[in-house]
């Protein structure tokens, strides 16, 4: 009888054990975590920022004027001009660097420009405007946010891009999307076919694994149908599934000779990244 009870007892304390080892196993798993880019100089974390510009946060990238600013168009010719460049170090990791299509550092060939140009009435809005929004604020009421310009106007062109200065692959879950103002201006003219709805317009963006191969693509509609996206709206890239690197591109059913005709430019903000 003793040996019974002693075979019962070791059975439960096997199970107790197998069952501690699972809850063990389960509170070891890690959950997945996350950081946001908000481009707010309160969660600054620096980076090459500051050896660029010499300045410990965001706002100091933003250019003023908008349009022919020396930050976002600087003198080519200047042996110590530097390309307009930010990375979210010690956060995000996102970071970019213009584009450069037309080989001359300048914001129109291609790039992702800081500002903080809100609540800026779209009727008039023209490319002096260039990186202010309709909106009173940024996404959640921040200060600050970006502006993309930029598409494939012929093949092969080089793309405004956001890369992983840890050189590590990650997903970027979604971000906060609007149109700008000057966008918005030319699109809502009297009597466009945008208006009516039949042009549209809309972001593409391709991510990219370490080989430099297509992992996927997600699209986001700023206007279609007659409807404009005037306040932030979540564009989903989790599709993309985990990359190196995604490029954004803009294309449009209004087009001309030298391609889309529609000027390339929306505003992001809060891009959240699952580490």
């Amino acid at each position: 009888m003793k040996k019974h009870y002693f075979l019962v007892f070791a059975a439960m304390i096997c199970g107790l054990a197998f069952t501690s080892c699972s809850d063990d196993d389960d509170n070891e798993k890690i959950k997945p975590t996350f950081a946001v880019l908000t481009f707010e100089d309160s969660d600054w974390k620096g980076g090459q920022n500051y050896n660029y510009i010499g300045y410990n946060n965001w706002s100091s990238l933003i250019d003023d004027p908008q349009y022919g600013g020396s930050l976002l168009y600087p003198d080519k010719d200047d042996p110590n001009s530097v390309i307009y460049q930010w990375n979210d170090n010690g956060n995000t990791y996102l970071a970019h660097e213009f584009a450069d299509a037309w080989d001359d550092k300048a914001y129109w060939g291609g790039g992702h420009a800081v500002s903080n140009y809100t609540g800026v009435d779209e009727s008039g809005a023209t490319s002096n405007q260039q990186l202010s929004i309709p909106v009173a604020t940024g996404h959640n009421g921040s200060h600050n946010f970006c502006v993309h310009n930029g598409y494939e106007s012929f093949p092969g062109v080089d793309l405004p891009t956001l890369f992983f200065s840890d050189n590590q692959t990650h997903i970027i879950d979604h971000m906060y999307v609007v149109n700008t103002s000057y966008v918005l201006n030319e699109m809502k003219k009297e009597g466009s076919a945008f208006v009516t709805g039949t042009d549209w317009l809309k972001i593409i963006a391709t991510g990219y694994d370490e080989n430099d191969e297509v992992t996927g693509t997600a699209e986001f509609y700023l206007a279609k149908d007659g409807d404009f996206v005037t306040d932030w709206t979540k564009f989903d890239l989790s599709p993309l599934g985990r990359v190196a690197k995604v490029t954004f591109n803009m294309d449009g059913s209004c087009q001309d000779d030298y391609g889309l005709a529609t000027p390339a430019y929306f505003a992001y903000d809060d891009v959240k990244v699952i580490f």
